[in-house]
C-alpha cells in the first residue's frame, strides 16, 4: 500500500482514486483514526502518504466531503501529540498539516481554516517546547543551541515552516527565517 500512496502522489487521477480507495478502506481506531501500522508503523509517517494523498482525492474526485473527517482526524492526532510530545513526531505532524493544507481547496473555508488553525497552534507549540529562539537585527539567527536535540526533527520542522510560510499559511515574520535557520544549522 505505501508504493500505491507513493505513486498516487504523483500520478494520475486513476492511481489517486485507487490510492484512496485503499486509504478509505483501512481500520480505524476507536478515536476514528485510521489504524496505519500496514504502512508505517509510525502514524504521523504514515500520516505523510495519507492524509495529503486523501485531501488531494478529495479535491479533486471526491467533491470534498471528506474534509470534515481529514481534519477531524488530523484534530485526534494533534490532541496525541500534545499530551505525548516527540520532537520527531512533531516535525512530521508540521509537514503532514503543511501538505494536508496544500490539498485543500480554500473554497471550503470552514475546514481549510481549522486546519490552517491547528497548523498554527502545532508551530507555536513546537518552537515552544523546543525553547527555540532567534536573535533580532541586524542578522536574524537561530540563538537556540541545537547541539544535544534531534536535527533531524529540527531540519524537517524546519522544512515544514518554510514550505507553510511560502503557501501563506505560517507568517513569514513569525517562522520564516526560524525555518530557513533549522533547515540551514541542522545540515552541518
Amino acid at each position: 500500500m505505501k508504493a500505491l500512496l507513493e505513486r498516487a502522489a504523483a500520478g494520475t487521477n486513476a492511481d489517486l482514486e485507487e490510492a484512496a480507495q485503499a486509504v478509505l478502506s483501512l481500520q480505524r481506531d476507536g478515536d476514528g483514526v485510521f489504524e496505519t501500522k500496514a504502512i508505517e508503523e509510525n502514524i504521523y509517517q504514515a500520516g505523510l502518504l495519507i492524509y495529503p494523498t486523501y485531501a488531494q482525492y478529495e479535491t479533486k474526485v471526491g467533491k470534498k466531503a471528506g474534509y470534515p473527517d481529514i481534519v477531524s482526524q488530523l484534530a485526534v492526532l494533534k490532541n496525541r501529540l500534545e499530551h505525548n510530545y516527540n520532537t520527531m513526531d512533531a516535525a512530521r505532524c508540521l509537514m503532514l498539516f503543511t501538505d494536508t493544507l496544500s490539498a485543500m481547496s480554500p473554497e471550503i473555508y470552514e475546514h481549510h481554516r481549522r486546519l490552517n488553525d491547528m497548523l498554527k497552534d502545532m508551530a507555536r507549540f513546537f518552537v515552544e517546547k523546543e525553547e527555540l529562539c532567534m536573535t533580532q537585527f541586524p542578522e536574524e539567527a537561530l540563538k537556540t543551541d541545537v547541539v544535544h536535540k534531534d536535527k533531524e526533527a529540527l531540519r524537517l520542522a524546519g522544512q515544514a515552516f518554510v514550505n507553510a510560510c511560502e503557501k501563506g499559511f505560517l507568517s513569514e515574520e513569525k517562522f520564516g527565517a526560524m525555518g530557513r535557520c533549522l533547515t540551514l544549522v541542522c545540515v552541518r
